[in-house]
């Protein structure tokens, strides 16, 4: 729950600023209304289970008002999904559901709105137990907006359904499902930000389904493909990880570090992959 909450507020902040920039000046009093509501709801968001109901009640009060005396605000956009929010918070289900339906209805334009309003009521609806119509709303994520913050990661979110209920023969073909997908994603966009995203949730997709031959495979792959700084950061733990811990073959690992020290022109990055073969080394002794 708490990994849905953060990925939600990230894509709304980045929503904001968009749509921020696209505004006029004269939304100073929106913004404050929004702000306010925003600092509770933050609270809430870091502990949803045990939320005093007066905070619950402030932060819908305070958004109501913003909608209803800024309703061509282009923050309104934002509070009416962190509205739709606290509702979910507040097991106000159905509250929720015919928010999230008005704010597909009324933002249909903006992809990230749309796809968080979706992603949202497929949510509701798991809460509900009532799976095949999240999966329905799921999939329209996955489907429609495969580049957005959350339909990049709703295969591997599905997959992980499956196998937390212990279904293993739907969490097998989803964590299949998942691979093509991401490996689509990767072949079409390169060496994009995007195709290098589809890169890391394939190697997560392989580590979350326990073939970990598949995921040193894909572990080599993204290094020799992404060899900024970044990707490394990301990448260089699961080395160890990967090849050390599951797989026993230190001997790789160390074949991984050297080949990387050899193509860098970074010191700190030598100095760090040296440490790490001479341990290796050492514990291979």
């Amino acid at each position: 729950m708490k990994k849905i909450i953060a990925i939600l507020g990230l894509i709304l902040i980045v929503a904001y600023v968009g749509l921020s920039i696209l505004g006029s000046g004269g939304e100073y009093d929106a913004e404050k209304l929004y702000y306010r509501a925003m600092k509770v709801n933050r609270k809430i968001a870091a502990n949803p289970d045990v939320v005093p109901p007066k905070l619950l009640d402030y932060v819908e009060t305070e958004l109501k008002s913003l909608l209803e005396k800024y309703p061509k605000a282009e923050i309104a956009k934002s509070a009416d999904i962190i509205l739709a929010e606290v509702y979910i918070f507040s097991k106000r289900y159905e509250d929720a559901l015919s928010k999230l339906d008005s704010i597909i209805e009324t933002h249909g334009n903006i992809p990230v709105i749309l796809s968080t309003a979706h992603f949202m009521k497929g949510h509701v609806y798991e809460k509900q137990d009532k799976w095949p119509s999240a999966l329905k709303e799921y999939g329209l994520v996955r489907d429609d907006y495969a580049d957005t913050e959350l339909g990049i990661q709703i295969p591997l979110y599905i997959a992980k359904y499956y196998s937390d209920k212990g279904r293993e023969a739907e969490a097998g073909q989803a964590y299949n499902d998942a691979v093509l997908f991401y490996e689509k994603i990767e072949k079409d966009n390169g060496k994009k930000p995007l195709g290098y995203i589809a890169s890391k949730l394939s190697l997560q997709t392989y580590i979350n389904s326990g073939n970990y031959e598949e995921a040193g495979k894909k572990l080599e792959e993204a290094l020799n493909k992404y060899k900024n700084m970044t990707a490394l950061t990301q990448l260089l733990p699961q080395v160890e990880n990967i090849f050390v811990k599951e797989l026993k073959r230190p001997e790789k690992a160390i074949e991984i570090y050297e080949n990387i020290k050899e193509s860098t022109y970074d010191d700190r990055l030598k100095r760090y992959l040296d440490k790490k073969i001479d341990l290796l080394k050492k514990d291979k002794e």
